[in-house]
């Protein structure tokens, strides 16, 4: 989701937006890699950085992921404000110093 958002982004860009460091992050992206949903290169500029790339496929998936937020909402009889109300208690518990201490 991160990747339709914006493609062509840095594993530390994702890692950053997700919370989650390059060991936990590079297994997922490999994963997905090997389903032909996103490419790993190397940046031309600095050969450290793997920059992520979304496939035709990866792309297309978006298209059919479409109607889940939806269905998720009418199944789980929650409103936009409750929604929105979660998503922020969720931003300030990752953000805490308590959560990226541990």
């Amino acid at each position: 989701m991160v990747l339709w958002e914006k493609d062509q982004q840095t594993v530390n860009q994702i890692g950053h937006k997700l919370f989650l460091d390059s060991g936990t992050l590079t297994p997922l992206l490999k994963r997905l890699e090997q389903k032909h949903l996103l490419v790993r290169q190397r940046s031309k500029v600095d050969e450290r950085v793997v920059e992520i790339f979304l496939t035709t496929a990866g792309k297309d998936l978006k298209k059919e992921a479409k109607c889940i937020p939806q269905k998720l909402i009418e199944e789980l009889e929650i409103s936009a404000e409750e929604i929105e109300s979660m998503r922020n208690i969720a931003n300030k518990i990752l953000k805490s110093k308590i959560v990226t201490e541990v």
